[in-house]
């Protein structure tokens, strides 16, 4: 009586345990949406041309499958350039689909590094033209109060020819 009895308070708690990491691995594999804006500096010739813009974007993303450590995210950005010395605007739109490393840490602020490929559009008043695109960057996630917030900090460089559109934007932004 007793043997059946625990046998089936093993059984229980393997039960017990599995639904709860089963649990567990869906709330940790969750989409997230995030919205984000910021400025963002041109470097180079780009650069030398037009001045200090505005970046603003909106990502879809989640971990790969049960890992807490990474995952991937499709970034889709809009940035502004006012030209300098009578030059021309500059605007970008485009996205790029990145891959998220979370750097593990016991801090309230949690890095993470991403990398990425895309595509993006690019209008300079004079010419109008799409072109392959990669960036880098790093970010904290951090909440205050109920929200889901970030800061992040990407080098993305659109490769146009002859030389590259190259940008730094700097952004925060919330995670739903």
């Amino acid at each position: 009586m007793i043997g059946r009895t625990v046998r089936g308070l093993v059984a229980a708690t393997v039960l017990v345990a599995a639904v709860s990491s089963a649990a567990e691995a869906q709330m940790s594999s969750t989409p997230r949406f995030g919205v984000n804006a910021g400025v963002a500096m041109a470097t180079g010739d780009v650069g030398d041309a037009v001045g200090l813009g505005i970046h603003a974007g909106a990502h879809f993303g989640m971990p790969f499958g049960t890992s807490a450590m990474w995952g991937w995210r499709a970034n889709f950005d809009y940035g502004m350039y006012g030209g300098e010395d009578g030059g021309n605007d500059l605007t970008i739109m485009g996205g790029v689909a990145n891959v998220i490393m979370n750097v593990q840490t016991e801090s309230a602020w949690k890095p993470y590094l991403l990398a990425g490929i895309g595509f993006y559009n690019w209008d300079a008043e004079v010419v109008d033209d799409s072109e392959m695109a990669f960036n880098i960057g790093a970010g904290y996630n951090f909440t205050m109060g109920s929200a889901n917030w970030f800061a992040e900090i990407r080098y993305l460089s659109i490769q146009t020819d002859p030389d590259a559109i190259n940008t730094i934007p700097i952004v925060i932004g919330l995670r739903f």
